[in-house]
């Protein structure tokens, strides 16, 4: 009987034990795999961020690009600027109109 009580004990300390470093390395896994998420997060965040950036740079464009169309619609003044746009944007000329380009400067 007492010899059965020793290795009921024995037992119970090796399994106790076992599971105490299971528990311990669950724990250190959890601990790393949040570690992890977080810096992944963080680096999502900022890469983010710099897109926002790059956005509201493109919005600030945009939008004084839009409040001078709309300053150009009320002068009236649209028949020179759209001759303006034509002749600077998609190199259109007038057909009696010659025009020179300087090639000697590559």
């Amino acid at each position: 009987m007492a010899k059965a009580k020793k290795v009921k004990k024995k037992e119970a300390r090796e399994s106790h034990w076992f599971f105490r470093i299971i528990t311990r390395t669950g724990i250190v896994a959890a601990i790393v795999g949040c570690t992890v998420s977080v810096i992944s997060i963080q680096s999502n965040i900022a890469e983010k961020e710099t897109e926002l950036a790059q956005i509201q740079k493109q919005i600030d464009n945009l939008t004084a690009e839009n409040e001078d169309l709309e300053q150009i619609l009320k002068s009236g003044d649209m028949d020179s600027y759209m001759e303006q746009l034509a002749r600077e944007e998609y190199n259109y000329a007038y057909p009696d109109e010659y025009r020179y380009y300087d090639t000697s400067r590559n």
